[in-house]
């Protein structure tokens, strides 16, 4: 999914508390904003909107980065989609 450009502006007081969270979290500042929106909007929606639920889902670094082209593949042979996590977890050899 394309990200779009949205311009916020936010008053010192809470652009810092965006900042410390964001450090506190290990997220950038705008996936911070993101998955605060998020948030939000599950608990205004309850559960009232299942949907809701899907939102950030495929946002796994350890799925395939090709899964969106490749689904069919990965479909027919979903073991496919777990040799590409594991191999993505396991830590790089250093030289």
């Amino acid at each position: 999914m394309s990200k779009l450009p949205f311009q916020v502006y936010l008053d010192q007081h809470d652009r810092s508390v965006l900042a410390r969270l964001a450090e506190r979290l290990g997220l950038s500042q705008a996936e911070t904003v993101r998955a605060a929106l998020r948030r939000w909007a599950q608990e205004v929606a309850g559960v009232q909107d299942p949907l809701l639920n899907l939102i950030g889902s495929m946002d796994d670094p350890s799925l395939p980065a090709d899964l969106s082209t490749r689904h069919d593949e990965y479909a027919v042979e979903p073991t496919a989609v777990r040799r590409v996590a594991q191999r993505r977890s396991r830590p790089r050899k250093t030289p």
